[in-house]
């Protein structure tokens, strides 16, 4: 399981990666065309903004939830820190969920507009809440139930 965790880590790092160097270059040439040929390309901004938010929520759900970690890191390997990390993943998974739940509603509501210079639907700037709000809840409840090395012990 470890081994499938890892490698669902290296796909995400992957396509953030790749996201990340499509925004660049189509920001990069945005630039020149605009700047040094004087040719404008509308379509480079609204290509560019639909992929960084599909780049921050991948990238996102590679990540752990934010929180104050203060208690449970003072406290000894546990039942009572364990119960502490399992609450604090549900509360980061319930607010995913409704996060989810709204934007499906949002995705009906948009469902015929369209971006200007691209011509396609707004609701590919939706889904990337919805894939990467689900990618997010699978990996911190992967990341909380996948068997961690043991810890080092502490010297009191």
């Amino acid at each position: 399981m470890r081994s499938t965790l890892a490698l669902v880590r290296r796909v995400l790092d992957a396509a953030a990666a790749v996201l990340l160097v499509i925004v660049l270059a189509l920001t990069c040439a945005q630039v020149v065309f605009r700047y040094v040929l004087g040719i404008s390309m509308p379509w480079t901004e609204e290509l560019t903004r639909l992929l960084f938010v599909w780049l921050v929520l991948i990238g996102a759900s590679r990540t752990s939830h934010m929180a104050i970690d203060l208690v449970p890191m003072s406290m000894r390997p546990g039942p009572a820190r364990r119960t502490l990390e399992i609450g604090a993943t549900g509360v980061g998974v319930l607010t995913l969920l409704v996060l989810i739940r709204y934007t499906v509603d949002l995705l009906e509501i948009v469902a015929y507009d369209r971006f200007t210079a691209l011509g396609i639907s707004v609701q590919y700037l939706y889904w990337s809440v919805i894939v990467g709000g689900g990618l997010w809840i699978a990996m911190s409840l992967a990341e909380l139930f996948v068997r961690r090395d043991p810890e080092p012990p502490t010297i009191a």
